[in-house]
C-alpha cells in the first residue's frame, strides 16, 4: 500500500491542502475551504481532472492544457522554461513559477514545488482548478530544455 504523502501550502482563500501518492500510480488531490475537491493523474502529456467526482475534459496542443468546467474554459500556457500562465474564458487570473527540481529523472509530479500568484476577481473554483492544473502539468514548457540543448549543438558541431 503505498504512502499517502501531504503538504499544506497558501492560498488567496485560506491553506490549501495536496495530497499525493508517488507509487504505483500517482493521484494528488488539492483542497481547501470552500473549493470543490480535484483529483488529478498528474503527467504533462496524459494527465487527467475530475471535480467532486466529474470527469473534466482536458486537452493539449503545443504548450497549452486547457480544462473545461461548465461555461468555463481554463488554459495554463507555459511562456518559458520555469514559467505558466493560467487563463480562465481568455483573462489571466495567475502566474506559475515552477523549478529545476520538477525536471529532475523519475519526479511524478510535474507542478509539486511551483509557486503560485494569483490575480484579483478570483473564486475558490479557479483557485482549486488552477491549482490542480499547475500541480498535474507543471508550471513551465520541458520542451524548452531539448530546444535550447539542441540549438546549442546545431550551432557548434
Amino acid at each position: 500500500m503505498p504512502k499517502l504523502q501531504q503538504r499544506v501550502i497558501d492560498g488567496p482563500f485560506g491553506p490549501i491542502r495536496i495530497s499525493h501518492d508517488r507509487w504505483p500510480s500517482v493521484v494528488a488531490r488539492v483542497q481547501g475551504s470552500g473549493m470543490p475537491t480535484v483529483t488529478v493523474v498528474p503527467d504533462r502529456d496524459h494527465g487527467a481532472m475530475n471535480i467532486n467526482g466529474h470527469t473534466v475534459p482536458t486537452s493539449r496542443k503545443s504548450r497549452t492544457r486547457t480544462a473545461v468546467l461548465g461555461d468555463r474554459t481554463y488554459e495554463l500556457r507555459s511562456p518559458s522554461l520555469r514559467r505558466a500562465e493560467l487563463r480562465r474564458n481568455g483573462v489571466l487570473i495567475a502566474h506559475a513559477r515552477g523549478s529545476f527540481r520538477s525536471y529532475f529523472p523519475g519526479r511524478t509530479i510535474p507542478g509539486l514545488d511551483a509557486r503560485i500568484t494569483w490575480s484579483q476577481g478570483i473564486d475558490p473554483t479557479d483557485v482549486a482548478v488552477g491549482q490542480a492544473m499547475v500541480l498535474a502539468f507543471g508550471a513551465g514548457a520541458p520542451g524548452a530544455i531539448l530546444r535550447t540543448l539542441f540549438f546549442w549543438v546545431d550551432n557548434f558541431s
